[in-house]
């Protein structure tokens, strides 16, 4: 019986940190959102994207697996992500969108929306969905890159 109890004992003391850890992180950004938007595909095909966005891609240069514009009033966090820098690009960019992963469906575009439901950005992928989070006294945003490494497993690559 003392055994169990110093085993859950030291359990509880190495959780302790771990759960910890896990809380002040995530008070360090809210959690912001993708909100499907189809007007975005038809935007995309009109070449009438807003030109108050700053827009950036994840992945190969030539197959990339997410497009999203940013507002420019707003820091994005470009650890992985590569900043476009023509108009013409960004087109070129969303056209090129990786569908590598099975069952991956068609071409989505989303809104980014902050904690608050507010538009802060677009996205363009083949993945349905990613983290983001929003840090709101510093006007920072962080989207993560949807890149799953074990599709290729799965599909014999």
């Amino acid at each position: 019986m003392e055994k169990y109890l110093l085993k859950k004992s030291q359990t509880l003391i190495i959780l302790f940190p771990v759960i910890l850890l896990f809380f002040l992180i995530g008070c360090l950004g809210s959690s912001g959102k993708l909100k499907f938007n189809s007007a975005l595909l038809d935007q995309y095909r009109a070449k009438v994207l807003s030109k108050t966005y700053n827009y950036y891609y994840c992945g190969r240069s030539t197959i990339p697996y997410a497009v999203v514009g940013i507002d420019d009033t707003y820091e994005f966090s470009t650890r992985f992500w590569f900043k476009i820098e023509s108009e013409q690009a960004v087109y070129k960019k969303i056209a090129n969108l990786s569908d590598f992963e099975p069952n991956s469906g068609p071409l989505v575009g989303s809104d980014i929306l902050d904690e608050n439901g507010n538009k802060i950005g677009v996205w363009f992928s083949h993945y349905r969905y990613t983290v983001v989070r929003v840090i709101p006294e510093s006007r920072r945003v962080e989207v993560f890159n949807p890149y799953k490494p074990n599709a290729m497993d799965r599909m014999g690559l």
